[in-house]
């Protein structure tokens, strides 16, 4: 049977299903040897059996269709039996913040993929991940996990905007959040906070100078971001949002490779910028429209160094190319 090619999005979709799966799949059962909550366990083994399958999944797709894999990780990158780095109530907090993340990856690859056992493939990863999401989250509201719980006065009508300072922020006087923009902001400061801690655990185990410093710089940023967003929230008398730095254990035995840890900040930088982009395009207040423009250059510009380092110490495959014109 002759297999139909890849389309661009689709070669994108399956490399990238394969090689972050692999990682997932080698993280997660580090997380698992080092598990001791029993409430949290058998989620994770949820989630090390999905990354298996879609790991196998697009393989398969790949192979069939001649495209050569990535390099994947593997027993290599991860070693299974050294002490946690992070407690199980932050693992509970990162697979959180990443399933949700996942949600909109396999969502675009559904809606980008042409074939359709492709597009089957991605969306039985949409519903596994949905039921992976809400298991971590009813066990994250059962730990308390979710609080301070944010709430704001039910409105008793629907009113038109009715001035134009309703756009101001930097002469006039601000008027308060909307719903939309606290919740961006909340956002933010979760995924900015989990990867703070990500990487001030890398930062504690890697033997590389070069990479802790790297690291401890992310962690910088990072914080300098939470503070930022988390003084708009104070500013509208709203509550001040948790964070994890005790979460992060002390040992300094490296669980990963330094290819998988720059890795996966390299992911979570783009998804941050992504973040970034995404509230930029839909907050009406200026002044908040603006900070979301300087914080995501700063965020790119971090990204691009996590490349540049990828490149020098050949960690980076090429993603498929246009044929090049001569």
């Amino acid at each position: 049977m002759d297999i139909p090619k890849l389309t661009p999005a689709e070669m994108t979709n399956l490399w990238n299903s394969y090689l972050i799966n692999t990682m997932t799949q080698w993280v997660t059962r580090y997380f698992i040897a080092n598990c001791q909550d029993e409430d949290l366990r058998p989620i994770l083994e949820y989630a090390e059996e999905m990354a298996i399958t879609e790991v196998q999944k697009s393989r398969t797709f790949l192979e069939e269709a001649n495209h050569p894999l990535p390099q994947k990780f593997d027993a290599e990158d991860v070693d299974v039996n050294a002490p946690a780095l992070f407690t199980d109530k932050f693992v509970l907090i990162l697979k959180g913040v990443l399933c949700q993340e996942s949600l909109g990856v396999y969502s675009l690859s559904l809606s980008t993929s042409t074939r359709t056992d492709i597009r089957q493939f991605y969306e039985d990863c949409l519903k596994n991940a949905s039921q992976l999401f809400n298991r971590l989250a009813d066990l994250m509201i059962k730990k308390g996990l979710h609080h301070p719980e944010i709430h704001i006065p039910t409105p008793e009508l629907v009113e038109k905007v009715s001035k134009q300072n309703f756009l101001a922020g930097w002469f006039t006087e601000r008027r308060p959040l909307t719903s939309y923009e606290i919740s961006q902001l909340v956002a933010n400061i979760r995924i900015n906070e989990v990867t703070k801690e990500f990487m001030r655990g890398f930062a504690q185990v890697t033997r590389s100078n070069e990479f802790k410093n790297h690291f401890h710089r992310g962690a910088e940023i990072r914080q300098k971001h939470i503070e930022i967003f988390q003084s708009i929230l104070l500013a509208n008398e709203l509550p001040h949002l948790p964070t994890w730095e005790s979460e992060v254990t002390d040992t300094t035995v490296p669980p990963f490779s330094d290819r998988l840890m720059l890795f996966k900040m390299t992911l979570l930088t783009g998804a941050t910028a992504g973040h970034y982009g995404v509230s930029l395009s839909s907050v009406l207040r200026k002044d908040i429209g603006a900070l979301y423009t300087r914080l995501m250059a700063e965020e790119l510009l971090y990204g691009e160094d996590c490349v540049n380092l990828m490149i020098e110490h050949e960690f980076l495959d090429q993603l498929p190319m246009a044929k090049e014109r001569k």
